[in-house]
């Protein structure tokens, strides 16, 4: 257990390596820019993260905690109706991978996910699937309770998730520098939600007033 200054010395190599990261990339960022920007030795970095590696992965794990505490806040909502629970979900997920430093840290892990698989691995387990295992969750408890028909609670998920960020992520990846309308992308995700219900609502189901 990290005393107070440990916390500091921790917290000073993670800001230094996210913001070099996202400068100069995973390959040019050396430790030695990482330990002269955070201060510190690199003793103390080999001690709390092993290599540039374990920091890459330190860095990765923080902002995919990020993104889970986001689904978790919007799992509070799930007794909602499943178009309000959706749309929390949904705008929650979508909310977070805009942010600047996580979506930063997604385009490094897609340039070097052949070259670092355990960490790519890593990420998709703690970000993506864990989101996906949050709505397969919801759509099980709603179609258990007889508000929605799904056969297949993961794959339904898996479609939901991909109806709400394909089109986002392609346009940020490939114009990284056009700024971002949230206005539209809450749009989006609310006309999503809905034609996702559209599939899965239940007949006798009357539609929900938009939240």
């Amino acid at each position: 257990m990290l005393g107070p200054r440990g916390q500091a010395r921790r917290r000073a190599l993670l800001d230094a390596a996210a913001k070099l990261f996202v400068e100069k990339g995973f390959e040019k960022t050396t430790l030695s820019d990482i330990v002269h920007l955070a201060g510190g030795s690199r003793a103390t970095l080999y001690e709390q993260f092993g290599d540039k590696e374990g920091l890459f992965r330190a860095v990765m794990e923080e902002n995919n905690r990020r993104i889970s505490e986001q689904m978790a806040a919007a799992h509070a909502n799930s007794w909602r109706g499943p178009e309000a629970a959706l749309t929390s979900f949904g705008l929650r997920f979508v909310w977070a991978l805009m942010d600047e430093q996580i979506f930063a840290v997604l385009r490094i892990l897609i340039t070097e996910a052949e070259r670092l698989p355990a960490v790519a691995e890593a990420f998709w387990e703690i970000g993506p699937d864990t989101g996906v295992q949050r709505v397969a969750d919801y759509l099980r408890h709603a179609a258990a309770s007889g508000q929605l028909r799904v056969e297949d609670p993961l794959m339904a998920a898996h479609a939901f998730i991909a109806m709400i960020t394909t089109n986002m992520i392609m346009r940020r990846l490939m114009l990284p520098q056009a700024p971002v309308d949230m206005a539209a992308v809450e749009t989006m995700v609310r006309a999503s939600v809905r034609l996702f219900l559209d599939g899965v609502r239940m007949p006798s189901c009357p539609q929900e007033a938009t939240p």
